[in-house]
């Protein structure tokens, strides 16, 4: 007798008996072999989904940023640019050295000491340093000082020190000031090396 009709000819309890048997074991088949090693794949590799999420989060943050860090570069750029005008080339430096002095005589002071020393390379830029030494008024100085600030290119005065004050015949008093100047130049790379 065939398998098939002896199961067709039991009672519809017993039917269902072994229908939700044959279910069951398949159930059971493919929870063991196919389901639980995907789910076991699966939280292996939550973390570095979530790894991967969180950078994505990132750097969906930052394209949406993208514009304004383009203005801070375009502006960085432009600041540049101006800081760069304003560190003269070597060519400039003795003409700037010359505005310097110049300035100091249209002013009133009279020099007694300019001298350039050796440069002192930075980064990217040198430092010229200039030891200079004049007389004038307390106001002439002051107007000289003035004047090197209001320059395009950058000098920095340092070091002031006033001294020997002197009246003179008119009733002005004379001081004798010595200071450091200091102009700054950008390097090459050929320079930097």
């Amino acid at each position: 007798m065939d398998p098939i009709d002896t199961i067709l000819r039991l009672r519809p309890a017993v039917k269902i008996l072994i229908l939700l048997l044959v279910v069951g074991a398949v159930v059971v088949l493919y929870w063991q072999f196919l389901y639980r090693p995907v789910i076991g794949q699966v939280k292996s590799l939550e973390p570095e989904l979530a790894r991967y999420k969180a950078e994505l989060s990132t750097k969906k943050a930052i394209v949406k940023e993208k514009p304004r860090y383009e203005a801070e570069l375009e502006e960085t750029r432009h600041k540049l640019i101006i800081a760069l005008k304003q560190l003269p080339d070597k060519s400039e430096i003795p003409s700037l050295l010359e505005n310097v002095s110049a300035l100091g005589e249209a002013s009133g002071l009279e020099f007694i000491l300019f001298r350039p020393q050796n440069e002192v390379s930075k980064n990217f830029y040198a430092e010229i340093p200039v030891d200079v030494k004049v007389e004038g008024s307390y106001k002439d100085i002051v107007a000289f000082f003035d004047k090197v600030s209001k320059m395009p290119r950058i000098v920095n005065i340092s070091n002031i020190v006033m001294s020997s004050p002197k009246a003179t015949p008119s009733g002005d008093m004379i001081l004798a000031t010595s200071c450091n100047a200091t102009t700054y130049k950008f390097l090459e790379e050929a320079e930097k090396k």
